[in-house]
């Protein structure tokens, strides 16, 4: 895995270090006593990049003519919120009017100089949190970090010699093709946001097909603005994201666009009152957008998701879009994803998802975690051994009531000390102490072993993996989350085929009726460690190019808006 580290190796081999004399002692002294007010990262940041070209000024001439990178910068500033990231942050209107009374207002002699020190920390500022985030992802599966500042000194005097800084800032966001369509559906978002948003469906009972009802004309605003009921073609007011539209603009407080096709005869249109056949297809189409059961009626769980507001919406994409800055800028070949709050997996091959299947993930109570590992290999026919957590929390009371529980569990009950079975009656479970248990429990391999017949091993410290599952009925619930931590897989023969690919002659068909046989547990090595990635998108752009949400079921999208202080979300500025 190649990390933007490497990508940017030819800026660090390729940064010029120039002489040290001929800098003003004035301009020396006014970058040391700069970093002595900026925080550690920054004023090493700030120092190396001084130092690596002799504290030769980088936005000024030594008589206070600005250089052309400055205008470029505050230029590419202005996209900073196309990016998911905030211009004010970085300082664009403060910078803006220090440049402008610099060069109207005749500022004294040495003014430069701040404004100097000022745009090269916001550079820095703004390229560090294009590169990897403007929050660090401590318990995502990257860990990542602000880089180094010997790589921001390299960043930035590569940036100010390539001839189009703009460009040059540009290439450090993530190319990966979910941040890419994220970044658009911001925009249709902004966009939607900047023409009044959507109306709320006020609260109140369900609403169901055939129903006329005054909410259901809101319920159709609602669904046009997103797209999920087309307009009729011979609407002139259509809505960004609408089938059928080739072209959007803002004309005054309307969202107006260009039809594809002509406008069709004209027909009786259905009262907007009226819940009829084309709305629920719109509702089934926002559900499946949310993750919610597609049944076609607006429940509570759908009217919840109909009343959040775009901001709400706009925030969400705004998180993840620093998600994906912590990913490395290249992903191997080969590789599973899971997305835990979509609850599905998809098994990736040069770019293309071959593979998509529903999952079942943690409760909340009992999280999956992120991570990025390697199966090294496959168990067919598993043996359960159960883990310490659900031993104390669920085993152990159980057979404190009744020692026969273990034979009603299926379990059988291991002496540490000899690795011998021993009876559970044998054994005064409420005389045991506090200390470490001297037994453990483990189910055989069976239809009703909680793995099923095969797990995909990546050795982690979470003692968590990919597995089958005796009860496949759960798969057809919108909201999976019913494991102790593990992800069960619905179609584990695919899978495996797909991490074998052929292996000692094994195919989908042959593991799929080895799966079908009773046996003793088989360790089966893959031709080569296939990654596999637990990650945490609640907003993304689903295959069908669908902008998709999803509840934050571990409540991490919390964390990350703390984090960037988006509480209220910052607003688009002129």
């Amino acid at each position: 895995m190649r990390s933007w580290l490497v990508l940017l190796c030819g800026l660090l081999l390729g940064t010029p270090v120039l002489a040290k004399g001929g800098a003003p002692p004035s301009f020396e002294s006014a970058v040391h006593a700069r970093a002595e007010e900026e925080p550690r990262a920054m004023s090493q940041a700030l120092l190396r990049f001084y130092e690596t070209r002799g504290f030769q000024p980088a936005w000024f001439s030594y008589d206070g003519a600005v250089r052309p990178q400055a205008g470029q910068f505050l230029a590419a500033l202005r996209e900073a919120e196309s990016e998911g990231l905030w211009p004010e942050r970085y300082h664009r209107s403060a910078l803006d009017d220090a440049l402008r009374r610099l060069a109207l207002e005749g500022e004294p002699e040495d003014s430069w100089m701040e404004v100097e020190l000022r745009l090269t920390s916001s550079f820095i500022s703004y390229a560090s949190h294009l590169l990897s985030g403007q929050v660090s992802s401590r318990r995502g599966p990257w860990r990542t970090k602000p880089p180094g500042a010997v790589v921001l000194a390299a960043v930035m005097e590569g940036a100010l010699a390539s001839g189009d800084l703009c460009a040059t800032l540009r290439s450090f966001s993530p190319t990966h093709e979910g941040f890419v369509r994220l970044r658009e559906a911001l925009a249709r978002y902004r966009a939607i946001a900047a023409a009044g948003g959507w109306p709320l469906v006020p609260e109140g009972g369900p609403l169901e097909p055939g129903m006329k009802d005054p909410r259901v004309a809101v319920l159709r605003e609602r669904l046009r603005v997103t797209g999920d009921l087309p307009p009729a073609p011979e609407e002139r007011l259509l809505y960004p994201g609408a089938p059928g539209v080739s072209s959007v603009v803002l004309v005054g407080d309307l969202v107006r666009a260009a039809m594809e096709v002509a406008p069709e005869s004209p027909r009786t249109p259905v009262p907007e009152d009226l819940y009829d056949a084309k709305l629920e297809e719109a509702v089934k189409s926002f559900q499946r957008r949310q993750g919610l059961e597609a049944d076609g009626k607006v429940g509570g769980e759908t009217l919840k998701a109909l009343r959040v507001p775009v901001e709400e919406r706009i925030a969400q994409l705004l998180v993840n879009l620093e998600r994906w800055r912590w990913a490395p800028r290249e992903l191997e070949p080969r590789y599973v994803m899971v997305n835990l709050p979509a609850f599905e997996l998809e098994a990736v091959e040069r770019g293309h998802t071959v593979l998509r299947m529903p999952v079942i993930i943690g409760e909340p109570d009992w999280s999956t975690p992120l991570l990025a590992d390697e199966v090294e290999y496959l168990v067919l026919h598993p043996e359960w051994n159960v883990p310490g957590k659900i031993t104390q929390e669920e085993v152990l009371p159980k057979l404190r009531e009744d020692a026969g529980a273990a034979e009603t569990l299926g379990l059988t009950v291991i002496d540490k000390a000899t690795g011998q079975a021993v009876d559970a009656r044998s054994v005064d479970w409420n005389a045991l102490g506090e200390g470490p248990l001297t037994y453990r429990f483990a189910q055989a391999p069976g239809e009703s072993n909680p793995l099923g017949q095969v797990k995909f091993i990546f050795p982690n410290p979470y003692s968590i993996y990919l597995h089958d599952t005796p009860n496949p009925a759960l798969f057809t619930k919108a909201n999976r989350a019913f494991s102790h931590g593990c992800v069960r897989v619905s179609e584990p023969a695919k899978l495996a085929d797909f991490m074998l690919r052929g292996h000692e002659g094994w195919t989908e068909a042959s593991l799929a009726a080895e799966m079908e046989k009773a046996g003793a547990p088989r360790r089966v090595e893959l031709p080569a460690p296939v990654p596999v990635y637990l990650l945490y998108w609640t907003a993304f752009v689903d295959a069908e190019g669908r902008v998709a949400f999803r509840r934050d079921i571990y409540e991490r999208d919390l964390e990350v808006r703390r984090a960037l202080a988006m509480n209220p979300v910052p607003t688009t500025r002129g």
